[in-house]
């Protein structure tokens, strides 16, 4: 089944990029109760399988939101993110102002009348119920995913550097079939279409709203799209190079004794592009020292520069993808 997209020039006008934690926390959450589709992150799902929101006894409001049919969520729990720069206070206070009527339309679509009993109330007081939903949902964050978002954002935020510099070198329709090959934007019939989908064939204009593309570690492997308002549409898409997210500093111990410890790591690191800021987040090197190394594995022919507008992203050369062959 395909879902197909009519994009005008104002839509295309409006393409952008934003990073969601609320759909990263709410994604995690459904790995962590579906694991078997989510093998890629075995490593975190080991560690948090057992996160008191999951094996508290009884119902969790929370925990219940994110065990519906297999690739839908109820949209009110993941407002479109209008800015790279979202804060996950933001988003959840969003949530929490929710309109009652969007509440109960969004838990009739998900669910129908197979509501689990635990989200009863919430027909009932939508708008109490989600301030405990959000108390649930932050608790859940600092434990199983704060310590992880450095990584996870430097992930985030290098595939948005390279989608927004493969829009402008390849042209949309390149951009689109790079992200996900479920996807496929004509550009003289001015529609994107998304193949796989579980719903029966429809076409929706997105009428001049815009579109978000949103990278998303947890969202692998699959696409998750919502055009319905009051939201602008979003597209949450896998992430370029989520298969190195759990990736240990060990895994570079191979390297170590020719190039040094923490070039070795550097480079084990660009697997998928990424800047010198992104690099020491995810190091926690001082920016001075990752960059000085940098240019150690430049002069060795193993990573090269290149420039996106005012950020530079570091990559491997041939050479160096040779080294991991």
């Amino acid at each position: 089944m395909t879902l197909t997209l009519s994009l005008g020039t104002a839509d295309l006008g409006q393409l952008r990029w934003a990073i969601s934690p609320s759909w990263e926390l709410l994604a995690s959450l459904r790995s962590l109760t579906q694991p078997a589709g989510h093998v890629i992150h075995m490593p975190w799902l080991s560690e948090h399988r057992r996160d008191p929101l999951l094996t508290r006894p009884g119902s969790a409001a929370a925990r219940d939101l994110t065990a519906g049919p297999r690739h839908h969520l109820p949209g009110f729990l993941a407002p479109t993110p209008l800015s790279p720069l979202t804060d996950l206070d933001d988003e959840l206070d969003e949530v929490r102002r929710t309109p009652a009527t969007v509440i109960r339309r969004d838990l009739a679509a998900v669910f129908g009348d197979r509501l689990p009993d635990g989200l009863a109330p919430m027909l009932r007081a939508p708008r109490r119920e989600m301030e405990a939903v959000v108390a649930e949902l932050r608790g859940y964050w600092h434990r199983a995913l704060a310590p992880a978002w450095p990584r996870i954002r430097s992930l985030l935020e290098s595939d948005i550097h390279y989608r927004a510099r493969s829009l402008t070198e390849r042209g949309p329709a390149a951009m689109f079939a790079d992200i996900h090959p479920d996807l496929a934007f004509d550009q003289d019939a001015g529609t994107l279409v998304i193949s796989n989908r579980t719903a029966s064939p429809s076409r929706r204009s997105l009428d001049g709203r815009g579109l978000v593309l949103v990278p998303s570690a947890f969202a692998w492997p699959r696409l998750y799209v919502k055009t319905s308002e009051p939201w602008v549409p979003v597209i949450r898409y896998p992430v370029r190079g989520v298969g190195a997210l759990w990736e240990s500093p060990s895994d570079t111990a191979d390297l170590a004794p020719a190039l040094g410890a923490t070039r070795a790591l550097l480079l084990g690191l660009l697997k998928t592009p990424a800047s010198t800021q992104e690099l020491a987040n995810r190091t926690g090197l001082a920016p001075g020292g990752v960059s000085t190394q940098l240019h150690k594995l430049a002069r060795a022919g193993l990573v090269a520069a290149h420039r996106t507008g005012r950020i530079v992203l570091y990559a491997r050369t041939a050479k160096g993808e040779a080294l991991y062959g």
